[in-house]
């Protein structure tokens, strides 16, 4: 389950601040091991925390490992969900899974052409193929090159949409919309957060 943590101060501001350098240094241990997605203050004070995938025993564990929390500084409100739907890229469990980040680099004369061909083939596969989770497709700020991010559950459910004559005809479509085009499958190995 994902889970929204909501911290509120139970300490003065100035206190709170005082222990920040510690609490950071948490979140980003935290964000590092992809345990936590996302972090940050309420414009009305607190913060608020978005965790992976995680059980409720490593929530808890978490939580009891904040150094604000072990201080007594913060009380925490657990909101759960299941997430179904993520943005590509987005990666919600903190473990290795079979999950696979496609990666599409196409070099182009005519991005808003070559977005369009390619968009048709990713609305197939959205509307036809098992195990996909999502599209993002992003054009260069020059306009010579377009990237597709699509995630996976697995790769096997990938390698099947080759075995699609209407995505493979839709796909042909794009390729000669291009200049050239790769594409590779990618796990996550690593997550490196900012160290604001």
């Amino acid at each position: 389950m994902i889970h929204i943590l909501t911290l509120t101060y139970l300490a003065a501001p100035d206190v709170v601040a005082a222990h920040l350098p510690e609490h950071k240094a948490w979140l980003r241990d935290h964000a590092d091991k992809g345990r936590i997605l996302l972090s940050g203050p309420r414009p009305d004070g607190g913060a608020v925390i978005v965790t992976a995938d995680l059980d409720d025993t490593q929530v808890r564990e978490l939580v009891e490992s904040d150094p604000w929390h072990l201080l007594g500084l913060v009380s925490y409100e657990l909101t759960a969900f299941e997430a179904r739907r993520t943005s590509p890229g987005v990666v919600t469990s903190p473990e290795p899974d079979a999950g696979v980040l496609l990666i599409n680099v196409a070099t182009t004369n005519n991005a808003a052409e070559t977005v369009d061909t390619l968009a048709s083939a990713v609305e197939h596969v959205a509307a036809t193929a098992d195990g996909f989770l999502g599209s993002r497709l992003l054009t260069s700020v020059e306009g010579d090159a377009v990237i597709n991010l699509a995630a996976w559950s697995d790769e096997q459910r990938f390698a099947a949409i080759f075995d699609d004559s209407e995505f493979s005809r839709r796909y042909k479509a794009f390729a000669e919309t291009t200049t050239g085009a790769k594409f590779r499958l990618y796990r996550t190995s690593r997550v490196i957060t900012p160290a604001r």
